[in-house]
Order: C-alpha cells, then sequence, then structure tokens
C-alpha cells in the first residue's frame, strides 16, 4: 500500500527467486499505471495521460463548486471529493452515482462530479482512483487485454487485504478469475483485527467473505507472533475478540510472559502527560533508547499536552505522520489573530490572517493594501486604517472595514476578557468555527485543534496565577511575576517578564514550538492510532482511553463503527515488543472546560491478572500501586471490570450506561450525551443493552447510538 514497502518487498522476493526472474511487486497504483501506459488508448486515455495529486484534485472540485453556484460552507470541498472518490471506489460513474442520490447534499456532489470528470478529460487528466477504476475496465470489458494479462501472471500475492476497496477487489478479480469462474493462482495475506480504515473505504468484507469471492480457496491461519510478549498478545486478544466481525486466532510467542501491562488513572490530562514522560525519562536510565518508544494518541490535538511535557523535559521526539501541534496551518492561523490583537503592527501575521478565512478581501484589494502600506512607508494596519481608500470597489472596501472593526472589538474584549476566553472568543469572531464546525472529519478535527489552543491558554492562566486577568493589562510586579527576586530568579521555571498575559503566552507558544536541536532520528516517536499501523516498538504508550475518545464519537456508534474503533485499540496495543502502558484521565479540558471523562468500554475487556495500575497521587492523596485486585473489580464474563478502577468521585454517581439509562428511555424523552450534549430520543429499536437509539442533539443533530456504548443521563 506505500512505496516503500513494496519497494523492501521488491527486494526481498528478488533476493528469494533471483534476480533474473520475471516478478513484478508495486501498489496497486502502479500496476494500474504501467497496464494504462500501455493499454490506456482503448479506455480512452492518451498515453502521456497526467497523474492529478489530491491538492490538485481539490482545486478542481473548488472550480466545480464555483461552475455549478455552490457555496463551498455548505459543500464543503473536502467532503465533496471524499463523496466523489468513495464513489469511484465502488466504480460509478457520475450518471450511475446521480441515479442513486437521495438527497439534497449528493444530487448536487452528483453534478460536482460529472464537471469535475469532464475538467479532467479535457485536460487529460486522471486521479488516483480513475487509475485502479479504468484497468478494471480495461481488464473487464477489453477481452483481448484481459488474457494477456492474466496469461502474464502465473501466481498473484495481495498484502494488507483487510484494507482492500470495492474497486481493488474488482481488480483482483480481473486478474486472477478466469471465464469458467475458476481461480488462477492467488494468495492473500491479510488480518481482519487490524482492518482499521473503514472510513477511507476499505471492505472488510473482502476479507472475512474471501472463500466466496474466490471459490475454492482455503485459508491458513498464521498465529506464531515474532514481536510481542505473550502478556501483551493475550491482553490484545481479549480485548479484539469482543469482535463478531472476524474469524478468530490465537496468537503465541516464544518470547516468554515479559511484563505486566501499565494502566494510569491521571487526574487531568496534563497529569497524564507528566506521567507519560517521567515514564519516558525512566525507560532511558533503564537502558532504552528514546527512538525505541512511542506515545499514541487517538487524535491529533491530544498531542498538545504531551508535546508541551516533552519539550519541558527535554526529551527529544518526532510527530510522525504529521506536524506539531502548534505549526498546524489552523493553530498558526489563530496565533496569528493574538499576534495582532496583541499587536496590530505585526504585518507578518496580519498578512496572514488579512482573508483567513476568507471574507471577500481577494489578490487586488491585497495588492492595493501592500502598496499603500509601502508607498507611505507605514505598516499594513496603517494602510487599512486609512481612509478613504479610493482605489478599492465599495464591496472591496466593505470587506476591508469588516476586516478592521472585527480587529478593533477584539482588541477591546481583550482589555476585559482574560485569555482563555479571548482565545474562544477569537475562534468565533473571525469565523473558524463557522467555517470547520459543520465540515467533514478533517474539518472537525480543526476545530478541535483550535479549541485545545484554548485549553493551552487556561493551563498558562492556572500555571502563572493569571486567572481572570484581562489578556491586555498587564499585572502588577509580584502577583504572578516575582520581578522583585532579582535576575536569577526571573530565568527560574514560571517567572515571567510584567507584559500582558497574551503578550507572554505568545512568547511561550514561540520558545515551546522551536524544535531546533531535537534529533528526531533519536526521539520519542508521537503519532495517532492509525499512523502507527506497521510499526513496532519495545516500548508503546497508548493515551487518552476514555470512552469519547476511543471510541471516538465522532467515528460513529453503531455496532460496526465501535468494532473498527476497538480494532484501533488492538493495532496499538499490538505495535509493543516488550512493555506496553495505557493511561486515561478522569477530566480533560475540552475548549477551554474540564469535562468529566468515563474509562474506555475496551479496558473492562483487558484480563486483570496481567495488568499492574497505578492512580494519581494529585488526585488520590498519595501515590497507589496495586496488583490488579485492589483496582478491578468481579471480573465479568470474558473479561474485567474496571468499575472499582475508576478514580473516586469521576463517575459522580453515574452508572455505567446500560443501567444509567434501563427502564425510563423512550422516545420523546430528554437526555443528555457526555459529549454530544442535550438531545431528544426519537427512536429506540430492540431490547437491552444492544438496542439502537435515534437521538436528535441541539448542537450535533440527528446521531445514531448504541445503548451499552451510550453515555446518557434521561433528564
Amino acid at each position: 500500500f506505500t512505496n516503500k514497502a513494496a519497494d523492501e518487498m521488491r527486494g526481498r522476493a528478488l533476493d528469494l527467486v533471483g534476480g533474473n526472474a520475471s516478478v513484478f511487486v508495486g501498489t496497486f497504483h502502479r500496476f494500474c499505471v504501467r497496464l494504462l501506459r500501455r493499454y490506456g488508448d482503448r479506455v480512452g486515455l492518451r498515453q502521456d495521460f497526467a497523474i492529478v495529486d489530491a491538492p490538485d484534485q481539490l482545486r478542481l472540485i473548488k472550480a466545480s463548486l464555483k461552475a455549478e453556484n455552490l457555496d463551498e460552507q455548505a459543500f464543503q470541498p473536502r467532503a465533496v471529493q471524499g463523496r466523489i472518490s468513495g464513489a469511484k471506489n465502488r466504480l460509478l460513474t457520475p450518471a450511475a452515482f446521480e441515479k442513486e442520490a437521495e438527497d439534497f447534499f449528493d444530487r448536487h456532489v452528483a453534478a460536482v462530479f460529472r464537471r469535475y470528470q469532464a475538467e479532467l478529460r479535457r485536460t487529460g487528466g486522471v486521479d488516483f482512483d480513475d487509475l485502479i477504476a479504468l484497468a478494471v475496465r480495461l481488464l473487464r470489458d477489453d477481452e483481448e487485454v484481459g488474457a494477456r494479462v492474466r496469461g502474464r501472471f502465473r501466481h498473484l500475492l495481495v498484502d494488507e487485504f483487510q484494507d482492500t476497496n470495492a474497486a481493488q477487489l474488482e481488480l483482483v478479480k480481473s486478474l486472477v478469475l478466469d471465464p469458467d469462474g475458476s481461480v488462477s493462482g492467488l494468495t492473500a495475506v491479510g488480518d481482519e483485527d487490524q482492518s482499521i480504515y473503514g472510513w477511507r473505504g476499505a471492505e472488510l468484507d473482502n476479507l472475512l467473505r474471501f472463500e466466496q469471492h474466490f471459490p475454492g480457496g482455503s485459508v491458513r491461519k498464521l498465529e506464531r507472533n515474532y514481536r510481542s510478549t505473550q502478556n501483551i498478545l493475550d491482553a490484545s486478544g481479549a480485548v479484539i475478540s469482543r469482535n463478531e466481525q472476524r474469524r478468530g486466532k490465537t496468537l503465541w510467542t516464544d518470547k516468554g510472559a515479559g511484563e505486566p501491562l501499565r494502566v494510569f488513572f491521571a487526574g487531568d490530562h496534563e497529569d497524564e502527560a507528566r506521567w507519560v514522560v517521567g515514564q519516558l525519562a525512566g525507560l532511558r536510565t533503564e537502558g532504552l533508547e528514546f527512538g525505541d518508544m512511542a506515545v499514541l494518541v487517538r487524535t491529533n490535538a491530544q498531542t498538545r499536552a504531551i508535546e508541551d511535557q516533552l519539550l519541558r523535559g527535554e526529551i527529544p521526539y518526532c510527530l510522525v505522520a504529521g506536524i506539531r501541534f502548534y505549526e498546524r496551518a489552523e493553530v498558526k492561523d489563530l496565533i496569528a489573530y493574538l499576534r495582532v490583537i496583541a499587536n496590530p503592527q505585526d504585518n507578518l501575521s496580519l498578512r496572514r490572517i488579512l482573508n483567513q478565512p476568507r471574507r471577500g478581501i481577494g489578490g487586488r484589494t491585497e495588492q492595493v493594501l501592500f502598496e499603500r502600506a509601502a508607498g507611505m512607508g507605514n505598516s499594513l494596519w496603517d494602510a487599512i486604517r486609512l481612509d478613504p481608500l479610493q482605489e478599492l470597489p465599495a464591496r472591496s472596501l466593505r470587506a476591508v472595514r469588516n476586516f478592521q472593526g472585527l480587529i478593533d472589538a477584539l482588541r477591546q474584549e481583550a482589555e476585559r476578557q482574560p485569555l482563555a476566553e479571548l482565545v474562544r472568543g477569537t475562534i468565533v469572531a473571525a469565523g473558524f468555527e463557522a467555517l470547520y464546525g459543520k465540515g467533514d472529519e478533517e474539518a472537525r478535527e480543526r476545530l478541535e485543534n483550535l479549541n485545545e489552543l484554548v485549553s493551552s491558554a487556561h493551563d498558562f492562566e492556572t500555571l502563572h496565577g493569571l486567572t481572570g486577568v484581562p489578556a491586555r493589562i498587564a499585572p502588577p510586579a509580584g502577583d504572578g511575576q516575582r520581578e522583585d527576586a532579582g535576575e536569577a530568579t526571573l530565568f527560574d521555571e514560571g517567572a515571567e517578564p510584567a507584559v500582558s498575559p497574551l503578550v507572554n503566552f505568545l512568547d511561550y507558544v514561540s520558545l515551546v514550538s522551536d524544535t531546533d536541536g531535537l534529533n528526531a532520528e533519536l526521539g520519542v516517536a508521537l503519532m495517532t492510532l492509525h499512523s502507527a499501523k506497521g510499526l513496532e516498538y519495545p516500548a508503546v504508550f497508548v493515551t487518552g482511553l476514555e470512552d469519547g475518545l476511543l471510541p471516538h464519537f465522532h467515528a460513529g456508534l453503531a455496532a460496526r463503527d465501535i468494532e473498527e474503533e476497538r480494532r484501533l485499540f488492538y493495532v496499538g496495543m499490538t505495535r509493543a515488543e516488550q512493555r506496553l502502558f495505557l493511561s486515561l484521565s478522569r477530566r480533560r479540558m475540552v475548549a477551554g472546560q474540564f469535562q468529566d471523562q468515563q474509562p474506555s468500554p475496551f479496558l473492562a475487556d483487558v484480563p486483570e491478572e496481567l495488568v499492574e495500575t497505578t492512580r494519581s497521587t494529585e488526585i488520590y492523596g498519595g501515590p497507589r500501586t496495586a496488583g490488579v485486585g485492589g483496582f478491578f473489580g468481579d471480573r465479568a464474563a470474558g473479561g474485567s471490570s474496571f468499575r472499582a478502577a475508576t478514580p473516586p468521585g469521576a463517575r459522580r454517581g453515574r452508572k455505567p450506561p446500560s443501567e444509567r439509562i434501563a427502564g425510563v428511555l423512550r422516545p420523546g424523552a430528554v437526555v443528555r450525551h457526555a459529549t454530544l450534549g442535550k438531545g431528544v430520543v426519537l427512536q429506540l429499536d430492540g431490547d437491552g443493552e444492544n438496542a439502537k437509539l435515534t437521538v436528535f442533539f441541539d448542537k450535533a443533530g440527528k446521531r445514531k447510538l448504541i445503548r451499552r456504548y451510550a453515555p446518557l443521563d434521561v433528564l
């Protein structure tokens, strides 16, 4: 599935069979490019067709939306791109997609799809989904080409079969199914327990129904594990055994039982981050290199607190398959707003936010402002405030004046509002919440990252005793400052110059995001669980094991969604070779406010005899480490209960979801969800813990939930 993996496999295959053997090793897309370069004219392609990458696809989508007079706020380009990609993965043409479009959104997407595809053809381009779809069409419809290609390969090996989508399955069928329906030389390797890309179009049924897709096929279970200790295998096996969509297997190793798993109940997200960093430092003293350790999170927003502690502890790290929290585009945009609020003469920051989010200040308007500032020898802000600006048409002038009013209003708010409130207000006033709040998964994650900056500001206020101090008002000396203690003390941790909280915070952000000198080659790997697939480390930390994070409430709460989230946890656990650490928080900061958290239901499936549990010293009045008997209650069927392990007060009288809502839940009932807020039950299907609920939430809209997992209170 990646060129790097394919290159490694190619080298190994040639070593096995000899360099002169007729072997092709490559990704699906590489195979299709080869095929279409040779025979593409038979499906209407020029030999020199261009492959359009994702950014160019997005630009074409935006142009198509504009041509269809569709607003990008209502039809977010990435969401539209995802729908078109999903249709192509099912081998649907624009006409076929239009026929099955049932709702308002999809009917308009069908029009964009048609225009987008026509533009691709006009320019002689194909996107990555087209490569697969056109190859399938070629092999199916052109008997001569199909016979030639099938005759070329005596054996076909497909790796990571659980991650194939519908189009890729059809491609494999086109290569190995003979006209009489028999199968020629196919071997597929896959693990249903590691299928974590359903959101990207992967079809788990491709593997689970392998014998139906390819009659006569047989299954061989590869159960010996060469990576992890038996404790890690037994714990992860117990978790994944709760899934129904699997064949089942029992992994074993000759590496021995190994260390027990460590579980830490933190007081809050900062407490959790400190514990993780402390454990990393401890592992280093035991002889492990930092490059032998990985910290895994469910969402990118979780990395902020961990990154802060890693930098504070001077532990080198690298963010895998992503960028550092303070370097993410949306976070840099918000920080640029804060810099302009603190100092409107900051031309670099002002230029970044002038039309971000878009507000009708186009390139021509920007050019007029830049030229006016340069001609006057003044700042860009001075040029914006200049009155009149005769060079601008009325519409552009109105947009500039609205932006000026926004900055003036935010500066006035900063005289009254504390830092965290200012950051939260800027997200709303600048338009980020409207931009990202109703978009696709990526847009919502961007909003989560912005809200994490609110939490960062709140933590900063607490650390420096600035709670309630207006963001742009310099506190008196000694009020969270200590100027009278002399220069030596001024350079101590926590001592800041007597300037405004906003300026102090911006200095902190600048320093904490400065990664000069960090050796990424030797650093701790920090990544999401999705990015960790295929990797392995001697020591692994899986953090944020709380209901709403894992399983994540955005992932969906249908049974198949919960199973994919459980597989994601399983993938994280099985990255560990020797040591596995799990952590969760009693409270977590969300958008600047503490929210009580519940343990992930997946934790209850970890056998108690494999775990050593520790609770926060800050929350419980002293260190306490115990065998699992002191923290786990009576064993539940097929697993263990984390009821007794839950921090005192964390539930505040809240019962498990199925008990909390039993007997009183009915259509029309008003409920409150731990993360989705207040809502009304519309429908209740089935009985018992597996009953399905349809709830309309005030802010989150209509959601389908499973009674067993729903953190609901009936009001």
